[in-house]
């Protein structure tokens, strides 16, 4: 509901500046909503106003909202732009990056961690850490380089490292993997390792052999990357460190194991909101699952699934094919939003075309998965 500081007359201006599919997703207020948004679209105000319209529409107050986003500029613009509709109670909502709302949740209950007998891990320590277990590598090592550059592949494990951690893997769950597409291959079942036509010393539909020995020599790599990694992760435990990556994993462990501690958390946060979703890795993507493991949830995402051309930003349209999926059958609002404010039209129709040539864009994706209204892709 509405406090005594909220102003009235910049929130309702707000929304009355809003385009049709603006207030549609605005409006949307109970149950899973999608909103698929590219840059320049007002996914902030949008979020806002949003916000806003809960707390005047139902009995709930801020402090049940929680609103997550991937960056710290992020937080800061999504809180600036709700006190200057609501005022100080703007402080009172729950607008975190992942890993400050894990930070909350661990300060919150100590008990559970032993957090104050941590250290956060320095980037000097990391590969300090990483080099002291290549230069003690046997020359049967798989990543042993001899008398070439021996700490070459120092930066690649720490990456690793932390893309594992990320999608909430362990290095035996990757090793199964590896062994069960190894499977795969040598039993013909993906193409690339099959020949596809007839010629001199083989035949369509043979394996490759020397290709899948090429494979097999890249996963033994990757194994004895993984060898290096447990152990890697081993040392930091025994000298008391941690890093970031660490603390949401911590968390979705304490939820897995203490439900009672996660049913907290969705008693308090009745409406939860994701900005730049496409963006959200597989940890983070556990994290959200779980705040939303409930019978018709009211939880809204805001993403770009064009950005998942743009890999090297961290795109995943994965992610959203897999909340579409999850929330398909609890009645899955979806809003399109089309309209751009920030770019010239001429910037407009040369990334279209080069947009259009994107296969994986959600939107074809869920054409096709759900039918959805031939209005709601008029444009697409």
């Amino acid at each position: 509901m509405f406090s005594a500081v909220f102003s009235l007359d910049a929130y309702r201006e707000a929304y009355r500046r809003l385009n049709p599919n603006q207030k549609e997703a605005v409006d949307h207020i109970y149950g899973p909503l999608m909103v698929i948004a590219g840059p320049g679209t007002g996914k902030t105000q949008l979020l806002s106003v949003r916000i806003c319209r809960i707390l005047e529409q139902t009995d709930y107050g801020p402090e049940n909202i929680l609103c997550l986003t991937y960056t710290n500029a992020g937080v800061d613009a999504m809180r600036k732009r709700l006190e200057s509709f609501i005022g100080i109670d703007a402080r009172k909502i729950g607008i975190y990056t992942y890993h400050a709302f894990c930070n909350e949740i661990i300060q919150d209950h100590p008990e559970w961690f032993h957090v104050n007998e941590l250290q956060p891990i320095s980037d000097l320590e990391q590969y300090e850490w990483m080099e002291e277990l290549v230069s003690q590598l046997s020359p049967e090592h798989e990543l042993y380089r001899g008398t070439g550059n021996q700490f070459a592949d120092v930066g690649n494990l720490l990456k690793l490292n932390k893309i594992i951690k990320q999608e909430g893997l362990t290095t035996d769950k990757v090793i199964k993997s590896i062994e069960e597409y190894l499977q795969q291959v040598e039993a013909g079942e993906v193409q690339e390792y099959v020949y596809k036509s007839n010629a001199k010393g083989y035949r369509k539909g043979e394996l490759n052999k020397n290709k899948i020995e090429q494979l097999k020599q890249k996963l033994d790599r990757t194994r004895g990357a993984l060898d290096i990694i447990d152990k890697y992760q081993q040392i930091v435990r025994e000298r008391n460190r941690y890093d970031y990556d660490d603390m949401i994993n911590w968390v979705i462990h304490l939820f897995k194991t203490q439900e009672w501690i996660l049913q907290n958390y969705w008693e308090k946060y009745q409406f939860i909101l994701v900005d730049e979703y496409q963006d959200t890795n597989g940890s983070q993507n556990q994290l959200l699952y779980l705040l939303t493991d409930y019978e018709q949830p009211n939880v809204m995402v805001v993403g770009d699934d064009d950005q998942a051309i743009y890999r090297f930003q961290g795109a995943n349209i994965q992610n959203m094919q897999n909340f579409a999926q999850r929330f398909h059958h609890q009645n899955l609002k979806v809003v399109v939003l089309e309209e751009n404010y920030r770019s010239t039209q001429d910037i407009l129709d040369a990334a279209n075309r080069l947009i259009e040539n994107n296969q994986n864009r959600l939107i074809s994706y869920l054409k096709d998965e759900f039918k959805l209204s031939k209005r709601l892709f008029a444009h697409a």
